[in-house]
């Protein structure tokens, strides 16, 4: 889990200075249509919100509340893998486990699924 976590904070981290320096260096409007007048600037976006549409619904399998689902979808929308990275950084310190992190499932030490509503007892 350490390197998972590492890593998807550096990736959070990376992004964020890449964003903002992006921003404070050119408009996003303007250069975002020349790279959409190439071709290989409309795979990449295609490419961008497919990878997105895929891990919102991982995040929808993982999340019991709809209100947190819809939230992670908007930030994946606005945000893009920076809302990925830092969804992964939350769910990495919340999972106990991989297997916990990628299935939302807690997982008892002997390695059985708790049912929703049977922690505790």
């Amino acid at each position: 889990m350490f390197v998972i976590r590492a890593l998807s904070l550096l990736g959070a981290v990376i992004m964020t200075v890449t964003i903002v320096l992006g921003f404070l260096s050119g408009g996003f409007m303007d250069e975002g249509s020349a790279i959409w007048a190439l071709s290989w600037g409309k795979v990449t976006f295609i490419d961008l919100y497919v990878g997105l549409v895929f891990f919102g619904i991982w995040v929808s399998v993982r999340e019991r509340r709809l209100s947190a689902v819809v939230l992670w979808w908007a930030g994946l929308v606005v945000l893009g893998n920076l809302a990925a990275a830092l969804y992964l950084v939350y769910a990495s310190f919340t999972a106990s486990s991989v297997r916990e992190l990628l299935t939302g499932e807690r997982v008892h030490s002997n390695s059985a699924v708790v049912p929703e509503g049977e922690v505790g007892r």
